[in-house]
């Protein structure tokens, strides 16, 4: 790729350069790449998600992984940008996994954090106010699993995690919800990415009570997090339950596609803190930040076909030795 494919590693782009910069997968890689657009945001922008398959014409497991739910954090649409250019360049992943991919879920949100508040978060729903501090919501706390409570959200539309009105209120929690309706069968893996805090959660985040096959999800964590340490010595991430490594949060993404789409290894992953006050990185950081978590995100990836091709061996053993007693 020339360099001007490699725009995003030295800036932040603006959403028309991310749409403009996924255009341009899709027609270098035509065999391999289609966008699809899931929804359309508050003010009317379209909502992109980039498909990464082996072959178009056979689906197979995929993951899905969501950036940008929260407009100021920035280095999660550039290191989004990453892990694509490394999967189209290095197509061998693919025959592990297809790749379903929302490089800014929020580009309302995005846009206004360029050009307005550096440090806004939310989507840009005026709420029916014309005062902005009640503007907008908080697009990952209005999700219907665990949504509506206020240990870990807010009915006020002043707070920086008002949950909305109702559950999937927003277009942009929409689009998402429509996404894992239509691929959700397919998706064995979801990864949201946030900055910042250095962690890899996994469900749940409204409620402290552990998920029942919680040894499977931290299992698989921890080999990112050792795969991210072996390459680079000074990462350090935390792995753990989202309520308990950090705070409640009711209504993320993450338990929604673990809670209504039963996709077992669903994780929110936040990158590292930049800037002094964690959302303000300089250009600098985007290599280093995204070669990092594409590490993490491909072992994950590698884990969790390991784990469903064992699985099904297993579970076909099984099936053969029933089969062969029944003939006893």
């Amino acid at each position: 790729m020339g360099k001007k494919d490699d725009f995003f590693l030295n800036k932040f782009p603006k959403y028309y350069e991310i749409k403009k910069y996924l255009k341009k997968m899709e027609k270098k890689y035509p065999r391999n790449v289609r966008l699809e657009d899931i929804g359309c945001s508050v003010e009317g922008r379209p909502i992109r998600m980039i498909v990464i398959q082996e072959d178009q014409r056979s689906p197979k497991q995929a993951v899905m992984i969501e950036a940008g739910i929260h407009a100021r954090e920035w280095l999660t649409h550039t290191t989004v940008l990453y892990i694509i250019q490394h999967i189209v360049k290095h197509q061998r992943i693919l025959r592990h996994m297809d790749f379903y991919i929302i490089p800014c879920l929020n580009p309302d949100g995005y846009e206004y954090s360029h050009k307005h508040n550096r440090l806004w978060r939310k989507n840009m729903n005026k709420n029916g106010f014309k005062d902005k501090t009640h503007w907008g919501v908080d697009l990952n706390r209005n999700f219907s699993y665990g949504y509506g409570l206020d240990n870990g959200s807010s009915s006020d539309p002043q707070s920086l995690v008002y949950r909305g009105p109702y559950c999937l209120s927003e277009p942009e929690a929409q689009s998402l919800a429509s996404a894992l309706y239509v691929y959700g069968k397919y998706i064995k893996l979801y990864i949201a990415i946030h900055c910042y805090g250095n962690t890899i959660m996994y469900p749940w985040g409204f409620t402290e009570k552990p998920i029942p096959d919680e040894k499977d999800l931290y299992d698989c964590a921890v080999k990112a997090q050792r795969a991210m340490k072996c390459a680079y010595s000074k990462s350090c991430f935390t792995v753990g339950c989202m309520s308990k490594t950090v705070y409640l949060s009711s209504g993320a993404t993450a338990d929604y596609a673990r809670g209504a789409y039963n996709i077992k290894f669903s994780y929110t992953m936040e990158l590292h803190k930049a800037g002094k006050s964690g959302f303000t990185p300089r250009p600098s950081m985007i290599v280093n930040v995204a070669k990092e978590t594409l590490v993490g995100v491909l072992e994950m990836v590698k884990y969790v076909d390991r784990y469903y091709k064992c699985n099904t061996k297993t579970y076909a053993r099984s099936r053969i030795k029933l089969r062969d007693r029944r003939y006893e």
